[in-house]
């Protein structure tokens, strides 16, 4: 069964005179009347704005606070209006889960959005987002295949940059449950930029599919699909013969038979039949 939490970020508001503040966590109001307290990752926001904050206490008033309208959930405004050094927000959001595991996935997911502090970029080159994996999402979001706020794997869409275990770091493209899981993975060979990152990329995402079956749930299967853009390049051609050892499907992005048969595969695993063909360059 779906079950739904409304969630709330805490807001760090150290001083009343001043209008700085900062997201620190989140509370979320599950659907059995529970209220649980989530505290951010990486408090580094907190201390810069006050170095003197005890993070402890932080987090013990926050647990008070779930407490508190757990007991009593009309008290809400007053914890908007503030409390202390911690106020809610007076907007609020909601993720859902069938699960623990995806409650926890949910709450990660809505605190890197909303409180965890975006990491600063390496000076190191990085290959740029792939064009192909672009080109791919923008055709499933006009077919409205793809997943939207607030969904996830439970509600048959298809999820972008799916996390098939966050500890492992590995990861799809595109994920796409319903009988079975369908994992997608797309590699761009047009460009000749970054060619020693797209081979390391290639190398990866074929691992990911390899294990795929392995972490999924029975009596789920695994149903893999490799796109490749840029099929006679030379490193194309080792990543085809790499994907066909873990795939069940290899397709060439140059080929419009091929992509048709994608999109009619994924299609008819969504019970939606594709409306356009998928343009090939």
């Amino acid at each position: 069964m779906k079950h739904r939490a409304t969630t709330r970020l805490i807001e760090f508001h150290p001083y009343p005179q001043r209008n700085e503040r900062c997201a620190l966590g989140l509370l979320a109001f599950r659907h059995d009347g529970s209220v649980m307290s989530h505290l951010a990752h990486n408090l580094r926001k907190v201390r810069a704005m006050d170095p003197s904050c005890d993070i402890e206490a932080l987090r013990a008033g926050l647990d008070r606070m779930a407490e508190a309208l757990a007991d009593d959930p009309s008290a809400l405004p007053i914890y908007v209006d503030g409390f202390g050094a911690l106020r809610i927000a007076p907007s609020e959001g909601y993720v859902t889960y069938s699960s623990d595991d995806e409650y926890e996935a949910a709450i990660r997911w809505a605190l890197e959005v909303g409180a965890e502090p975006v990491a600063a970029q390496s000076l190191r080159e990085r290959a740029p987002i792939s064009r192909l994996f672009l080109e791919v999402k923008g055709v499933f979001h006009t077919f409205g295949w793809l997943a939207k706020m607030g969904q996830g794997i439970e509600d048959h869409v298809i999820v972008p940059r799916f996390a098939l275990s966050a500890d492992e770091g590995l990861s799809v493209d595109f994920a796409l449950k319903n009988t079975a899981m369908h994992y997608l993975q797309t590699v761009d060979f047009r460009s000749t930029h970054h060619a020693t990152q797209r081979r390391i990329e290639a190398q990866a995402k074929a691992l990911a599919l390899g294990l795929a079956e392995q972490l999924i749930q029975h009596p789920l299967h695994a149903q893999r699909y490799f796109v490749v853009a840029g099929a006679g390049e030379p490193d194309a051609k080792r990543t085809i013969k790499m994907a066909e050892r873990v795939c069940e499907h290899v397709f060439a992005h140059e080929s419009r038979q091929d992509m048709d048969e994608l999109l009619s595969i994924l299609g008819r695993a969504m019970g939606q039949p594709p409306l356009e063909q998928l343009g090939t360059t």
